[in-house]
């Protein structure tokens, strides 16, 4: 235990230094930071109340309502974190620098991978935080609670997180060891994940209260509500616990607390003997393997016939782009799991009954999947489009010596991006509109805003990508964390809320009758010529910019 203590002393020591690092950003970026995460904090704050508000009004159904919603929440919170601890813990673990550093002290095996575990869990559990603390505060002040019950609910989030963070390390952990290795490994342990997860909310849904004529009822309503209610579950333990101590219960909440903790240390105790007994062969069999592979064809060597009514210059561009992509599971891993995770969604929106209610609701539903479309597309082109041209590295010259010419290198980036998108973007909001049952008028207008966002953030993410090139960083998080980045994170979203917003309320105000047929036509177009006055300037601006500051740089 001294090992892993050392260990946190370190980190902290390194934390008190983060200040130093803060003050070298830029005051607009950490302005901007902050006003747009106080943004989304109020905004899922008042989403919450609203929620609330509406609960209260069905009156005793609400009550009844309000303490399994809480599992409910927590439950969601806790697979989706579980499945972020494994994608971290891969990361942590096996594709850290210091790793390789902490082999080389007098450590043992098991405390490393403890260590790793908790680092993974401080790093995948921020968004759960971002989350809980307007859920809980809009709760405490509709119902009128104390700070104390914010307290009382972050004194049961963390070991929360912990444990479910803590799953995933493990699953990560044992996978690398046992699994087959190569660029499938991180696919298959979040399809065995997601699987193990879908088995366990079957299981309890069936093992659950089928006496209970409450939960029954209440579980034709709402989805899920009867497995997030199982008494084995975690996040039935943290609900519970939590309106224990809401109701002044001091011995229940204690004893569900305790149960909560319990759990975390034995799951502290399986990543020790685990990390003990595989974590070194897990990394030697990650990083060095020493299997005889038999050497295989060229990736992609179908893609680059396909292509050939391109020219050769450009296609050899575009085919290195897809081959270094597909080369690398933490990238093409990261936006599977995110538009996979939205493509399976779109697929239950009927098992869900979504496409059953008014016609005024089915509308928002079908501007807010817009958005959560358009908001994962502006994600992956800050992170993956963005820093294309500067991960070319000090290799660029090549490049800017070939005879490809910097604005067909441009080109080349920005089709690629827009192919990749717009396939994604269009496939998704055209199941979505289909599981909806909207008109075809909506269906249209979604699309085409889908459409449109692929352009526009392509042509933002690849135009800023080259106007602030930095061929010095290797990281890519480094490279998206600067000035650049932060502008093209800023301008996407603004674009994403100028090109949704007026379709939305356009539509929403014609199904509550509050617009007519005649006004709501000049409305769409208007609404069109907004979008196209918006989408081009940030599509082919940027783009003209970044050709043009490549074309100045000297090789």
């Amino acid at each position: 235990m001294r090992e892993f203590l050392a260990l946190l002393k370190k980190d902290l020591r390194t934390a008190r230094n983060l200040g130093r690092v803060v003050r070298e950003h830029s005051s607009f970026k950490i302005g901007f930071i902050l006003v747009f995460a106080s943004s989304i904090l109020l905004g899922l704050w008042t989403l919450f109340a609203a929620g609330f508000w509406f609960l209260d009004s069905l009156g005793g159904l609400g009550l009844m309502l309000v303490s399994r919603l809480f599992a409910l929440f927590f439950l969601g919170l806790g697979v989706m974190l579980a499945l972020s601890g494994i994608l971290t813990s891969y990361t942590t673990f096996f594709r850290s620098d210091e790793t390789a550093f902490l082999f080389l002290k007098p450590l043992g095996m098991g405390h490393i991978a403890l260590y790793k575990a908790l680092q993974s869990a401080v790093y995948s559990s921020w968004a759960f935080f971002f989350t809980i603390i307007p859920f809980i505060g809009a709760y405490a002040w509709h119902e009128k609670l104390s700070v104390f019950f914010s307290l009382v609910t972050l004194f049961f989030s963390i070991p929360l997180v912990l444990l479910c963070s803590g799953i995933g390390s493990l699953i990560c952990l044992i996978g690398a060891r046992w699994l087959p290795r190569g660029k499938w490994l991180l696919s298959i342990m979040v399809v065995l994940a997601v699987g193990v997860a879908i088995w366990g909310m079957r299981a309890a849904s069936v093992s659950a209260a089928l006496d209970e004529d409450t939960t029954l009822f209440l579980s034709r309503l709402i989805p899920g509500l009867r497995a997030a209610s199982n008494p084995l579950w975690p996040s039935w333990w943290v609900a519970e616990g939590i309106m224990a101590l809401a109701r002044g219960q001091w011995a229940r909440g204690l004893m569900l607390w305790s149960v909560l903790f319990s759990n975390v240390l034995v799951m502290g105790m399986l990543i020790e003997i685990a990390g003990q007994a595989y974590f070194y062969k897990a990394w030697q069999r990650v990083n060095y393997s020493g299997e005889i592979v038999k050497r295989r064809g060229t990736l992609l060597g179908s893609l680059d016939r396909a292509l050939g009514f391109l020219g050769a210059d450009t296609r050899a561009l575009i085919v290195k782009d897809i081959r270094t992509f597909l080369r690398d599971p933490t990238q093409w891993s990261q936006g599977l799991i995110f538009f996979g995770l939205l493509g399976l969604y779109y697929l239950n929106l009927r098992n869900l009954h979504y496409h059953m209610l008014p016609s005024e609701w089915r509308n928002v539903i079908v501007f807010l999947n817009v958005f959560s479309v358009s908001a994962v597309m502006c994600s992956l082109g800050s992170r993956f489009v963005y820093p294309q041209l500067s991960l070319e590295g000090q290799g660029f010259w090549i490049i800017g010596l070939s005879p490809v010419g910097m604005r067909r290198v441009l080109a080349s980036k920005f089709v690629l991006a827009v192919g990749g998108m717009m396939g994604t973007s269009v496939a998704l909001m055209y199941l979505s509109t289909r599981m909806l049952l909207v008109p075809p008028r909506v269906q249209a207008v979604a699309l085409g805003v889908a459409v449109a966002m692929s352009l526009g953030i392509a042509g933002l993410s690849t135009g800023l990508g080259a106007l602030f090139l930095d061929l010095k960083q290797t990281n890519p998080a480094s490279i998206v964390s600067g000035f650049g980045g932060t502008l093209n994170l800023v301008l996407s979203l603004l674009l994403i809320c100028g090109a949704v917003f007026p379709f939305g309320f356009l539509f929403h105000l014609r199904y509550i009758e509050r617009l007519g047929e005649p006004e709501l036509q000049r409305g769409l177009v208007a609404a069109s010529l907004w979008v196209v006055l918006l989408t081009l300037p940030a599509t082919l601006i940027p783009l003209w910019l970044g050709g043009r500051s490549l074309r100045k740089r000297e090789y």
